[in-house]
Order: C-alpha cells, then structure tokens, then sequence
C-alpha cells in the first residue's frame, strides 16, 4: 500500500526519531541515539515513490514502512 510523506515522519516520531533541522521540504532526522540519520522529503500529501520508501526503510531499520 501507498504510504505519504506525512504517514512516513509519523512513523519517524513514534520509533523515536527527531527532526533536527529543514531546508526547504528537506527534513533531516536524527535516531535517538544519534548514530543514524535521514532525510525525508515531500509534501505531506505526496506519495511517497516505491524506492524512496525502500531507501528510507533500510536506512532507519523501521520494517512497517512498507
């Protein structure tokens, strides 16, 4: 199923993540012990492409993004 990018920093927040800073509609997020970072960009209404979606799940370790 489809995710949005607003679906997508929701399950950010809840695993724990921190939005450390923006540019733009570039925001980078920080893992709570600090050692992972990502950036997720996008509209909150946009979907998220396929690949993008895989890119941010192994990057973050989050199995539900899917």
């Amino acid at each position: 199923m489809a995710k949005k990018f607003r679906e997508v920093r929701k399950a950010l927040r809840a695993a724990g993540w921190t939005q450390v800073r923006q540019a733009g509609s570039h925001q980078t997020w920080e893992s709570a012990d600090g050692s992972r970072v990502v950036t997720v960009a996008g509209k909150d209404s946009d979907t998220v492409p396929t690949g993008t979606l895989a890119a941010i799940r192994r990057a973050t370790g989050l199995k539900d993004l899917r």
